[in-house]
């Protein structure tokens, strides 16, 4: 369960809200040396003020490969050069849309989320069915299940909801 969490701890910070944030272009995939690799490998993504984002690469002749997978990611980001190895990634407004179309990625992976707590849950539930002990005892160990299961579902909706308050 607190993989789960923390799983969409990490979905919710690559997604889009109004101002700029590392974890938007991290997991992004580049074409380096023929190999697929992710950003966050190749140099490092750093937040320069709220609208604008700064990637410094490690290797300067890639920045015609990371600056392509920028442009042609679902981000909609137009990169620029900054001449020392730098690029610059200007992080426009969001429009009505767009805060429509990541307020609903938001709640699926809030949904996704709460599918693998529900899953959990299940393999604890079954896991005490199966084990030997007394009826009461088996009754109190899904009761703690199912309120463990309760508080993770519930800190998902606090974490969707903050995150959707933020777009």
């Amino acid at each position: 369960m607190d993989a789960a969490v923390e799983a969409l701890e990490r979905d919710l910070g690559k997604l889009r809200t109004g101002r700029a944030s590392p974890g938007m272009l991290e997991s992004l995939v580049v074409d380096a040396y023929g190999e697929p690799t992710p950003l966050r490998n190749l140099g490092s993504v750093t937040a320069r003020n709220a609208q604008t984002l700064a990637v410094m690469l490690y290797d300067p002749t890639l920045k015609g490969a990371v600056q392509n997978a920028i442009t042609e990611s679902p981000l909609g980001f137009n990169p620029q050069e900054d001449g020392d190895g730098t690029l610059l990634v200007p992080v426009p407004e969001m429009t009505h849309e767009t805060k429509v179309q990541v307020a609903k990625l938001c709640h699926r992976a809030g949904e996704t989320a709460k599918i693998s707590v529900r899953n959990a849950r299940r393999k604890g539930m079954d896991v005490i069915k199966k084990a030997t002990m007394t009826e009461d005892e088996g009754n109190r160990a899904e009761k703690d299940v199912q309120k463990m299961s309760e508080a993770f579902v519930k800190k998902i909706e606090e974490l969707v909801s903050a995150k959707e308050k933020s777009i």
